[in-house]
């Protein structure tokens, strides 16, 4: 690695001693590195440098409170962008940190990781390698050495029924606290929990046991990446659904292996359409399609509607209104008929609340270019928002914005300003970042009706929320 800091730079950060070359070859460094535990990096570093936490800070450019915070194990740097800083001004070998070593430059590394998961190209093609288990990409046999937050697990020689059982309580109760709290909260929980569960594959199990355990560590490994997701760590959310669609597809004899790798595909297209990429997203849905009629065991009903409800969301994205009604119709229909009797109990989210919410975002997003559309949107989200128990807090909070953004549209100022401090009030209290990129649109949609001052304050009000959420991160 090139030397960052030269030595006039060094002295004018106020080092008393340069970093040694082998500085990060010690055991303890290391594996502090392996594990991003940047608070003892920095410890190690002031003690050689004598930099103080305000002159470590200043070169890093992060504040002191965040370095303090990370020196006592309050906060984790894991952001790429934030980790190629650090590498690069504080020398780190890219070996250390999990990258590859065949480029001389460490931000290109870093970079070539982040693209590899957020931005590469052929995305996709490793989804469709992950959903259909091709065994031409040679990626799929290392994703789950990939996964952040590495611990120490503790191993067991023999695993029964009980300690799958055990494993999907587990799930359950980190769905649960995402659903009503945010999936910041549990988000480290479920991660350390996956690593340990992992190790579970090495035990001795009958086959029957062993197939239960993969559907359980890919459920995890799939709330694991929604709680990422809801927290806007979208590359680490990609690779726990993608090691979450392997691990499904290698459970396939299971009858819920089929659904779960389904929902994992309608997961990633929901982070698609957050991220502006309808088409990916879309894309996304015709692979969970595909999936749905060529495994062994069908999906449920429930799952067909909800595959439908995707669809009309990405439909809605790209500006199509008569493919979105056939989609919502389509999801109308299917919801219709499906069993209470006998519907799984995994898709039990899938509420009366829920549907009126999926019909509703996806005229939303019409209403955002077709004002026409608004009305009905306003309907479903209404009744979505108001028959949410708290149970699904998580969901409340982030259909309120679309339903604000739907009374502007429809020319409701006074309903739509109620429902935007709502919205605020709701998404700030939550564990969750998701919320705040539908505040901002809410803003921009707001914006033409600035004149009215109530509109102005709810505005300023929807800014300085969203700025306090980015700068406390």
């Amino acid at each position: 690695m090139n030397d960052s800091l030269c030595g006039p730079c060094a002295r004018a950060a106020g080092f008393r001693k340069p970093i040694p070359e082998n500085f990060y070859a010690a055991a303890d460094l290391r594996a502090a590195l392996a594990n991003y535990d940047f608070g003892a990096v920095f410890a190690a570093v002031r003690r050689q440098t004598g930099l103080s936490q305000l002159q470590l800070a200043d070169l890093l450019g992060l504040s002191q409170s965040r370095v303090s915070a990370v020196e006592r194990g309050k906060r984790r740097l894991t952001h790429v962008r934030i980790v190629t800083r650090l590498a690069t001004v504080l020398r780190i070998p890219a070996s250390l940190l999990g990258f590859p070593t065949n480029q001389t430059d460490m931000t290109d590394n870093v970079n070539a990781k982040e693209v590899s998961w957020l931005e590469r190209r052929d995305f996709l093609s490793l989804v469709t390698a992950a959903t259909v288990g091709s065994s031409l990409n040679p990626e799929l046999a290392r994703l789950g050495t990939l996964l952040p937050g590495q611990v120490e697990p503790v191993t067991r020689p023999r695993i029964g029924a009980a300690d799958v059982d055990a494993v999907e309580a587990v799930t359950e109760g980190f769905s649960r606290s995402a659903f009503a709290y945010g999936g910041g909260l549990c988000r480290a929980a479920a991660v350390t929990q996956l690593h340990q569960v992992r190790q579970l594959e090495d035990a001795l199990a009958s086959p029957e046991t062993r197939t239960r355990l993969l559907v359980a560590i890919a459920d995890l490994a799939r709330i694991a990446a929604w709680n990422a997701y809801d927290v806007d760590d979208h590359d680490v959310a990609r690779r726990f659904w993608t090691y979450a669609l392997d691990t499904a597809r290698r459970a396939d004899d299971h009858p819920r292996a089929t659904d779960l790798a389904v929902h994992v595909l309608l997961d990633m297209a929901h982070q698609a359409l957050h991220l502006e990429r309808a088409d990916e997203a879309l894309r996304l849905v015709q692979l969970a399609s595909a999936t749905a009629a060529n495994r062994k065991h069908p999906v449920s009903t429930i799952t067909q509607g909800h595959t439908f409800s995707v669809l009309g969301w990405c439909r809605a994205a790209l500006g199509e209104p008569e493919p979105t009604r056939r989609a919502i119709g389509q999801a109308q229909e299917t919801y219709a008929a499906a069993d209470p009797a006998t519907t799984s109990p995994w898709t039990k989210f899938v509420t009366n609340a829920e549907i009126n919410g999926q019909q509703g975002y996806s005229l939303y997003l019409l209403s955002l270019s077709r004002p026409e559309f608004a009305p009905q949107a306003i309907e479903k989200l209404t009744s979505a928002t108001t028959t949410y128990g708290a149970e699904y807090e998580r969901t409340r909070a982030v259909t309120l914005p679309p339903l604000a953004s739907a009374q502007f549209q429809a020319g409701d100022i006074d309903a739509a300003v109620t429902t935007g401090y709502d919205a605020v009030k709701t998404i700030t209290g939550l564990s969750s970042t998701r919320g705040y990129a539908r505040l901002r649109v809410l803003d921009t949609v707001a914006a033409p009706h600035s004149g009215k001052s109530e509109v102005a304050d709810l505005r300023e009000h929807i800014r300085t929320a969203v700025t306090t959420a980015a700068s406390s991160r």
